[in-house]
């Protein structure tokens, strides 16, 4: 099957058409694989020319690092050292306690863990740092690839940089079908959401860089005393734009391209008379908005969007804030749909919950949007 305005042969995930996948993977080009968070750009995390083609077809600036990804029998400091992907000399024991633990509970899942990295590691998959981030997907089409391949993967979400991130096959046609000769179908990605990236420090304890597809409280239940919560100094603004620890970690991430808005947290006809005001001033076009809530919006609220804005749609993540995991697998195909649609003004309230996945989701739509001053 082929995209109307895409090159790319889209495979259905069968013995023969993995052994193309892979052997496409081995002569240095870059595949659509599916994972259970988003579809990946995948190409040998050890061939420089291969990742170059990933920084090139995304447009994704170099000082930005890449998730690399492995088969689920690595998951051990041990064997990923035996690998050649970490540097294990560089982590103390209590370093290396916490990481084989936390591969062993959440691995394969999305969980991303950044460990020193092996000296054959090239700079350009890491943006020059001396870690690495690696995680091994939950997928079963992605583990088959990494198993029948033996290589490890680099694999970002397979959309041109800062956009909308994919999770069908036919996201990474429209969004890179000039440039993939194939990828593999996987079906409907089952998280919906990019992988939590933590770091293990000397003593064993463990910050979230970036919120993602694993709770804090999955973490804390597992670590205790050892889990720190979130890092502080990563949180908007503050992360320097050019130099981010991790991926994922820039000011405007995941962004549609229409124009999309924060709503103030509290949903007053003041904050939003005020919002309505700051509209008008920047010329921004607003005939028809669409509203997008983490979950349903009661009427009171609806009518007060519906008072000051001609024609509104309102759009929902899940039905009631004790339902993250769904907020999460609708996300980004519901910013895509919003995307497409003949909306021209998209205004977002963020999730306020602590719970589940609601800190990620929020994390996502902080990125994807703006707030008119």
């Amino acid at each position: 099957m082929q995209h109307i305005h895409s090159k790319t042969k889209l495979l259905n995930p069968t013995s023969q058409n993995i052994k193309v996948a892979v052997e496409a993977l081995h002569s240095g080009d870059v595949i659509g694989m599916p994972t259970e968070t988003v579809y990946g750009l995948a190409g040998n995390a050890l061939n420089d020319e291969a990742i170059a083609k990933i920084f090139f077809y995304k447009s994704r600036p170099s000082f930005d690092p890449l998730i690399v990804h492995v088969a689920e029998d690595l998951k051990s400091c041990e064997k990923l050292a035996q690998a050649q992907l970490i540097n294990i000399g560089a982590m103390t024991p209590a370093q290396i306690q916490t990481a084989d633990k936390l591969m062993e509970l959440f691995w394969p899942g999305p969980l991303t863990l950044i460990f020193p990295k092996h000296a054959q590691i090239s700079d350009l998959v890491t943006s020059s740092l001396d870690t690495i981030g690696l995680r091994s997907p939950a997928h079963p089409v992605a583990q088959e690839i990494l198993k029948q391949s033996t290589l490890p993967l680099a694999a970002p979400s397979a959309n041109q940089f800062g956009r909308i991130s994919p999770t069908k096959a036919e996201h990474v046609l429209s969004e890179l079908g000039e440039h993939l000769n194939y990828c593999v179908e996987g079906g409907e990605c089952s998280v919906g959401l990019e992988s939590t990236i933590c770091s293990v420090n000397a003593a064993g304890e463990v910050m979230i860089l970036r919120p993602g597809g694993i709770s804090e409280e999955a973490l804390k239940n597992a670590l205790g005393v050892l889990f720190k919560g979130m890092h502080s100094e990563l949180g908007l603004p503050a992360i320097a734009a050019h130099s981010p620890m991790a991926p994922g970690l820039l000011e405007s991430h995941y962004a549609p391209r229409k124009p999309m808005l924060r709503i103030a947290e509290i949903l007053s006809s003041e904050s939003l008379e005020l919002l309505k005001t700051k509209i008008l001033k920047a010329y921004l076009n607003h005939e028809k908005v669409a509203v997008l809530s983490p979950y349903v919006l009661n009427r009171e609220a609806r009518l007060k969007f519906s008072k000051l804005f001609g024609e509104v749609e309102f759009h929902y993540l899940a039905e009631a804030d004790n339902d993250s995991l769904n907020g999460a697998h609708t996300l980004f195909s519901k910013l895509r749909e919003l995307d497409q649609n003949d909306s021209n003004l998209i205004l977002c309230e963020l999730p306020t919950s602590s719970k589940g996945l609601w800190p990620a989701i929020r994390d996502r739509l902080t990125r994807a949007s703006q707030v008119l001053k």
